[in-house]
């Protein structure tokens, strides 16, 4: 948590009621209408800080501004009257004295500077000096300095440059100093850039060996990739892969309709084979019929002999056992019935011998017809196995000959791009002049500052559901967020541009919560959702809104935070219950306090 947090402030006028805002430690919400006096908050706690510009004018009566801050140590009091460079403090904190204050540095200083509570509220000794430009000159580090990290006017939310980097050149490279302060708590003076500019001569020595070894690797490629270019020289590739694609194409068709037909003899000899398996089927069966008819032959025949045997056997007159008188029986004879069977089992006889003769012709025709087809069938499996594959192999074999000619013209393409542009790397080195160091302040942030910073970029917006995200990360160049490998710059309308912004804001105030050195504790933020109080068509849909201010709800342990926001366009969430505290103005809509200052409206 930060050493300090703004508990009050008070807008004061002879004739007028004193306005007075309460703040908590956590999240603290100012919302109302248009001209209801949100902003003049913002604009009085900026006086206090050292601001040159009037929170409101003196018509209105009022005419000082004082802010309560809350330290571990005791509360502070400062107060700042319109027209006036110097800020009387009321101190209970041991460490800060009372009395009076200048706002700015002077040659033949009386009075202490206000700049040295801030530092010190914050843990910073002394007054540290830190470079403003690139040849060292140095300028005190200031609270002014890094504020403009710490509030964002609405002015700037929807800045397309950076959020926290000032738009004037000049203050640019104070600013990170000031930022790598706080970050470091080095001032990185000569020194520094001694060593930096030292690591730079190795990096760029290294630089150049790699280039030139990989300079030297290619060179060799390329001679490689020559020597099995001169086995095609003088041959047309591209009408000869057009051609071997053609006849590839052709000899695949070929294939097809070989299968095919293939597959249509095979239909075909399956059909024949299941016709002589039927044939042969039926002459089994008239085999057995014909030895049934032979049998019937056998018994008939036995029958009409016996019974022709059995004429000439003499009548016993007498029993053989008892030589009584035995009657003579009258018993018919079978010859003619069995005569008559014998002669139609014969003609049936004939008739299966004919059958028989007809389903063997059949049964022949069947089995010529099958050894034709299955000779066409050879036929066409043996142009397809010795012929056509083997074609189609040899033209594969010769288009991906071809193919890697391609592939090797296009590698010495590739080749050569990378050989002209290492070469323009090589010329672009900057060159190292000895006898002169300069202070580049970016150099300074490392490769965890680097990393911290895309971690809590993607974290945040991820958090604050933006939509169809897929990468963020921290671009130190432009010292600004880019999303799914976009600027914000170029890819966002206003709307957007505000949103990120503020997450812009959110990730710096996280690092320096958990990875810095110094922590102010501190932000505040205009109008976060401008976008859609401008009517931008771009502006942030609501789950994104929404889930923005639920992150400023569920981040409070970071430090205050002040959210100014217009009450028509913020979400309804229920604050308070998770321990904001709720400014309302109402501008006489509904029961509640007006506005900021009593009675201007």
């Amino acid at each position: 948590m930060a050493k300090f947090y703004i508990e009050r402030i008070v807008a004061h006028g002879d004739q007028r009621s004193d306005a007075v805002v309460s703040f908590g430690e956590g999240l603290n919400i100012i919302q109302g209408y248009s001209d209801t006096g949100k902003t003049c908050v913002i604009k009085c706690i900026d006086f206090i800080f050292g601001s040159s510009e009037i929170p409101f004018d003196e018509s209105t009566g009022y005419s000082k501004v004082t802010m309560t801050i809350n330290t571990d140590k005791g509360q502070i009091d400062f107060s700042r009257n319109i027209g006036k460079n110097q800020v009387y403090v009321v101190s209970y904190n041991e460490d800060i004295e009372s009395g009076t204050y200048d706002l700015t540095y002077k040659k033949n200083q009386k009075k202490p500077v206000l700049n040295s509570v801030w530092l010190k509220l914050l843990a910073i000794d002394g007054e540290p000096m830190i470079a403003k430009n690139s040849d060292f000159e140095r300028k005190h580090l200031t609270w002014r300095t890094i504020l403009q990290m710490l509030l964002i006017p609405e002015d700037d939310i929807a800045r397309s440059a950076s959020i926290v980097v000032p738009e004037q050149h000049t203050e640019k490279t104070l600013f990170l100093s000031a930022l790598l302060y706080l970050v470091t708590g080095r001032d990185f003076a000569e020194n520094d850039a001694q060593t930096k500019k030292e690591i730079r001569v190795a990096r760029r020595k290294a630089v150049e060996e790699y280039v030139n070894k990989q300079l030297s690797g290619v060179a060799d490629r390329r001679k490689s990739i020559a020597a099995q270019l001169d086995a095609v020289q003088g041959v047309d590739v591209e009408a000869e892969v057009a051609r071997i694609v053609e006849d590839i194409k052709q000899t695949d068709a070929a294939i097809t309709e070989a299968v095919n037909n293939s597959k249509e003899l095979l239909v075909q000899i399956l059909a024949t084979e299941e016709k002589a398996a039927e044939c042969t089927m039926l002459r089994s069966r008239y085999k057995a019929l014909r030895s049934q008819y032979t049998a019937d032959v056998h018994r008939l025949t036995f029958i009409v002999e016996g019974e022709a045997e059995y004429q000439g056997v003499p009548h016993s007159a007498k029993c053989p056992f008892c030589d009584g008188k035995m009657p003579v029986q009258n018993r018919l004879s079978y010859i003619e019935s069995a005569r008559a069977e014998l002669t139609r089992i014969m003609g049936q006889m004939k008739g299966l011998s004919e059958t028989e003769a007809d389903v063997q012709a059949e049964l022949a025709e069947i089995e010529a017809e099958l050894k034709a087809l299955q000779a066409k069938r050879e036929d066409i499996e043996t142009l397809i196995n010795e012929k056509l594959r083997p074609k189609a192999d040899e033209l594969q074999a010769a288009l991906e000959k071809y193919q890697v000619y391609i592939r090797l013209k296009h590698e010495v393409s590739v080749i050569d791009s990378f050989q002209e542009s290492w070469m323009s790397d090589l010329r672009q080195l900057p060159p190292e002049n000895s006898s002169e160091l300069k202070y580049h302040p970016k150099e300074y942030f490392d490769e965890e500052f680097l990393r911290a910073m895309d971690r809590y970029a993607h974290e945040i917006l991820e958090e604050c559901h933006y939509e169809n995200l897929s990468s963020a990360r921290f671009n130190l160049a432009d010292f600004d967020i880019e999303v799914n490998g976009g600027k914000k710059s170029t890819n966002h309308g206003k709307g957007y541009r505000a949103f990120l912004n503020t997450v812009v804001t959110l990730m710096f105030r996280k690092y320096l919560c958990s990875d810095a050195k110094y922590n102010p504790g501190l932000l505040i933020i205009d109008t976060p959702l401008l976008g859609l109080d401008q009517g931008v068509d771009d502006a942030a849909p609501e789950s994104m809104r929404t889930a923005l201010f639920k992150y400023f709800m569920n981040n409070q342990a970071e430090g205050q935070m002040i959210v100014i926001e217009n009450l028509e366009h913020i979400p309804n969430l229920d604050y308070e219950s998770a321990g904001a505290t709720v400014i309302t103005f109402t501008k006489g809509r509904f029961e509640g306090r007006y506005g900021f200052l009593d009675g201007v409206y």
